[in-house]
């Protein structure tokens, strides 16, 4: 039998990652099973085609596999998840320094302020991934950024007249869940 202490002596993980590597783990297997868990995923939590999870892993597995035959899917894959680190290391380093400023009962005014840091972290990941396949030097791209920018411009500007406003009641409700005043045990909410 192998002694421990032999083979921690032998052992590394940087060698474990290159055998991982040269047979495909990180190329292939991962992203296959990356796109088979959100497939699966989306098919039970949807219940499209019913609630037989044997039917929804044999089309989820059969998706990711067929996707996986494009060597452009697993280069997107290994050029967004890295970003996809970054960008989450990024949001919760704000996370931590808006704890500094944040208390329970103004967490809803930081709400909106979280929600867009977010997005543009997200766009900036997905636009550097689309970029590094050369998407935004095409012809296509060349013609018609114009017409792409003046179609977000509108829904940008479109957006808020198809909001509803809120009722004074349900803004209260929302402060009711908010904060966490305690006034004889009982919630208090914001004005």
């Amino acid at each position: 039998m192998i002694d421990v202490g032999v083979f921690a002596q032998f052992f590394s993980l940087y060698d474990l990652y290159a055998q991982w590597e040269t047979s495909g783990v990180f190329d292939f297997l991962l992203p296959a099973l990356l796109i088979f868990s959100i497939i699966f995923g989306i098919l039970t939590s949807s219940g499209v085609l019913g609630g037989n999870r044997g039917i929804n892993s044999v089309i989820a597995a059969s998706a990711a596999l067929m996707a996986m035959r494009l060597q452009i899917v697993s280069d997107f894959f290994s050029l967004l998840l890295p970003g996809l680190g970054i960008g989450v290391a990024v949001i919760v380093v704000v996370l931590i320094m808006a704890g500094l400023f944040m208390s329970q009962g103004n967490i809803h005014e930081w709400m909106p302020t979280f929600f867009w840091g977010g997005l543009i972290v997200g766009l900036v990941i997905v636009v550097t991934t689309l970029n590094s396949f050369d998407w935004f030097g095409s012809y296509w791209w060349q013609q018609n950024w114009v017409s792409v920018v003046w179609i977000a411009v509108l829904v940008g500007i479109l957006t808020p007249f198809f909001k509803e406003t809120k009722s004074a009641k349900n803004r209260t409700a929302e402060n009711t869940v908010y904060s966490s005043g305690m006034n004889d045990g009982r919630m208090v909410p914001i004005r």
